[in-house]
């Protein structure tokens, strides 16, 4: 103990259950510390990184704190800075604070050993303490307090700051320069001259444009003006829309302003910040580093990582987007809307559904005219199977000839086929083959108008007109088509009976969710997962009724789902039991998610249960309560009838088209 008594006033409650390991990973605890550096009025943040001695520095220029100052707030888990007079500003009434639950303090102990904290206030001597993080935990295990030992660190250079030092730095945990300088950069938008506060790292500064991939956007929308010229002064690489599309005009960038009000409760709040489209999904990155998201950002930090899984619908093109809004009516009230770890949003909250809602809508109307934009600026040369295809285009003699088939090209050029690129790039080139096969046919035939309709390339409506490809050995889309309708034609082959259908339903079901909604495929699969959470299900929840058959937990296009199905010799079940069901398992998840992942966000969840017959008096009201909680019925017929009909004009078509070898050896 030294002359000033510093113990750690420590709520063992919270401690317990927040727990110090609530901050997982390297740039959340930084974002913590940065962001009370903010609230201190700091002007700049110097982090020092060194993997080799496994030390972080942390310092500030801001308004430090005294021997008391520490005593009664620093070392009080849980003291709010927005429960004093000055309320939700910094000292200096210039600042909203980013600071809500006094708990970002823990966020050190989460990635060190030992941690030095030394500040100092004007006016006052500068003070330092020492953690040993492992007695600091045995102690809160044990319900005591924690002294603190005492060091006398030298004056600040402005006789006012703070400056954190972890020591011992866990291993494991990653910490190189170059990983930290894109994350934090991705986590505020305050690093510039305009908000007086900058970060340094390993002395170099930390800017916006080093979120890494700016200099990859194509297509933007933004909410404001501000935004517009701050993200296009980054962007140098925006698209141009040829002067053909823009009649004769200087080319245009591809920009365009979005409507920024959200309504919550007949109240308006507006929102600022863009969403941006790369040219390929690559240039976002892979896996932990991707940019591949929508973030939500309140008063100059990111207070919802990512919102773009929770808020799409699997469309293609979302592999594509970045972006960022910014909602302050998030954070400008008395609602503490953030989890605990301040990584996600409080789901349930009014606000923040409305949000979503507002985001949904932003993201369709965002599709269509990412589609005509990507359809107008055509291909790129530079890529060889694009000189390819447009040597082909150049040879159609009539422009709107080459308009068509440029809108179809364009269309492969944007999906995504397989995750891994080379894998993707080889599914294309076959694609393409395959299409200008099909569209010479179709040239021969004067029914290019068909193409006007197709908005799916692997789609049912594509898959109809493409028909006669099945006698084209290097196309894919008769080999994708034709594994899909052995699927249904194999369920309509015994929708009467049901024990066989129980066998084929389990068999195929859960590998195909494409039945269940012809928009999902399994590209992409944590596999593990799945099977976790399908054996948590199936021990939480125990069938008692003798009517499920099975049940499995999907994650599929960015939704995940859970499908339970019912046996089919059971034609007559209650409502209100199969409610309570879905009900059970969209708890059950959640329950999983805060308790063996509680640093993940939880995910969007679907619920489907297949059944033989809709309960008796089963009506709208009864449909919207399922769906008030993600859930769904769907018979066993409803399913073969919708997956049957979605291919319908493709059986028409293969019934009475022959063989092609006459046609294509006209090609």
């Amino acid at each position: 103990m030294g002359k000033n008594n510093f113990v750690f006033q420590v709520d063992v409650n919270v401690i317990n259950h927040l727990g110090v390991g609530l901050y997982s990973s390297t740039p959340a605890a930084l974002t913590e510390l940065v962001a009370n550096a903010w609230d201190a009025d700091a002007n700049e943040v110097r982090i020092t990184v060194d993997p080799v001695k496994r030390s972080i520095v942390i310092e500030d220029d801001g308004h430090g704190m005294s021997a008391a100052d520490i005593n009664s707030k620093f070392l009080k888990v849980g003291y709010s800075r927005r429960q004093q007079p000055k309320g939700f500003f910094s000292d200096s009434g210039k600042r909203r604070v980013m600071g809500r639950k006094g708990i970002g303090k823990l966020a050190m102990f989460a990635l060190a050993n030992e941690v030095k904290i030394s500040s100092q206030s004007s006016g006052f001597d500068a003070v330092g303490l020492t953690v040993n993080v492992p007695e600091f935990k045995k102690t809160i295990e044990e319900n005591k307090s924690h002294p603190l030992d005492e060091f006398e660190p030298k004056e600040f250079k402005n006789k006012k700051g703070t400056r954190i030092e972890l020591l011992q730095v866990l291993t494991g945990l990653k910490t190189t320069e170059d990983y930290l300088r894109v994350k934090l950069a991705r986590r505020f938008s305050v690093l510039d001259e305009a908000h007086e506060f900058k970060v340094f790292l390993n002395e170099k500064e930390i800017k916006k444009e080093d979120r890494g991939f700016y200099q990859h956007v194509q297509l933007l929308w933004v909410f404001d003006d501000a935004t517009s010229n701050e993200v296009q002064s980054m962007a140098k690489n925006l698209a141009q829309l040829p002067k053909v599309v823009t009649d004769g005009k200087n080319p245009e960038p591809c920009i365009a302003i979005l409507p920024n009000v959200v309504v919550c409760d007949s109240a308006e709040f507006e929102v600022s910040g863009y969403i941006a489209s790369v040219l390929l999904p690559r240039h976002l990155g892979s896996k932990e580093d991707s940019a591949n998201m929508v973030s939500i950002f309140a008063n100059g930090r990111v207070f919802a990582e990512d919102v773009l899984t929770e808020a799409n619908s699997a469309k293609y093109y979302q592999s594509y987007l970045v972006g960022e809004l910014h909602a302050d009516f998030l954070d400008d009230d008395n609602v503490d809307r953030a989890t605990a770890s301040r990584e996600a949003i409080k789901k349930d909250d009014p606000k923040y559904q409305a949000l979503i809602a507002f985001i949904r809508t932003t993201l369709d109307s965002i599709g269509d005219q990412w589609d005509d934009w990507r359809t107008e600026l055509g291909l790129d040369k530079a890529e060889p199977q694009n000189a390819a295809v447009l040597e082909w285009i150049d040879s159609l003699a009539d422009k709107r000839d080459q308009k068509a088939a440029m809108k179809l090209m364009t269309s492969i050029k944007n999906a995504v086929v397989h995750p891994d690129d080379a894998k993707n790039d080889a599914a294309k080139r076959v694609l393409y083959r395959g299409a200008i096969i099909g569209f010479e046919k179709l040239r021969l035939n004067n029914q290019l108008d068909k193409l006007a309709a197709v908005t799916d390339i692997l789609g049912a409506e594509f898959a109809a007109i493409f028909s006669s490809l099945d006698h084209v050995e290097e196309s894919a889309y008769a080999e994708i088509t034709r594994q899909r309708l052995a699927i249904v034609k194999k369920f309509a082959e015994i929708s009467n009976d049901p024990s066989a259908l129980e066998k084929v339903a389990q068999q195929y079901l859960f590998d195909h969710l494409w039945l269940l909604d012809p928009t999902w495929d399994r590209v992409t699969s944590r596999v593990e997962m799945e099977k976790t959470l399908t054996d948590y299900l199936k021990k939480t929840h125990p069938d008692s009724t003798g009517a499920r058959l099975d049940i499995t937990y999907r994650a599929s296009s960015g939704r995940h789902i859970v499908v339970e199905l019912k046996k089919p010799t059971q034609t007559s079940l209650d409502y209100f039991v199969l409610s309570k069901q879905v009900s059970k398992y969209k708890n059950a998840i959640e329950s999983y998610y805060k308790d063996k992942e509680p640093n993940k966000p939880v995910p969007p969840l679907d619920i489907y249960l297949l059944v033989a017959k809709a309960p008796t008096g089963f009506d709208e009201s009864m449909r919207q309560a399922l769906a008030a909680f993600n859930g769904r019925l769907i018979t066993y017929s409803q399913l073969i009838n919708d997956a049957k009909n979605s291919y319908q004009q493709y059986l028409n078509v293969t019934n009475i088209t022959g063989p092609l070898e006459t046609i294509l050896k006209k090609l």
